[in-house]
């Protein structure tokens, strides 16, 4: 599936996303920053933006390329073949990374979608403690990136 023909909720937006307006950048076309600019709702009066000194010599320090993601949660199947002696210091390991223990929750119950990026170091913790089979979370869904 394209970005031209992907499903586009804007209640996906991080609440923090600057949006920009600049329809002379020349990389407006392929920029999620800008995707979103052209969809904000009619009832939404003001937010954060990108200004357009982020515009300087044809390229946007603040560009992020609009792409579609494999974004993932829950951490369930992860651990069916786990040990007990090691369930609880990689559930800890994957709560550091994550940076909290409420972080963690939200992922593993689908508030939160894991990146690619994300999910390839989750799985390096495993590899850590030895498990080298494939794995696989509880739930995979096709998003926009915002990173």
């Amino acid at each position: 599936m394209t970005t031209d023909t992907f499903p586009f909720d804007f209640k996906s937006f991080p609440p923090t996303w600057a949006f920009c307006f600049n329809d002379a950048c020349p990389m407006h076309d392929t920029c999620m920053r800008h995707f979103a600019g052209r969809h904000i709702p009619t009832d939404r009066a003001e937010g954060p933006a990108v200004y357009p000194a982020a515009l300087q010599k044809g390229k946007c320090r603040l560009f992020v390329e609009k792409r579609i993601i494999r974004s993932a949660w829950g951490f369930s199947k992860l651990f069916l073949d786990v040990k007990r002696v090691d369930d609880t210091p990689i559930r800890r390991e994957i709560q550091e990374y994550l940076g909290s223990r409420t972080t963690y929750y939200r992922y593993m119950n689908g508030v939160l979608t894991l990146t690619p990026e994300q999910q390839n170091d989750i799985f390096d913790i495993f590899r850590a403690y030895g498990y080298t089979a494939k794995r696989d979370f509880d739930g995979y869904i096709d998003r926009y990136a915002y990173e």
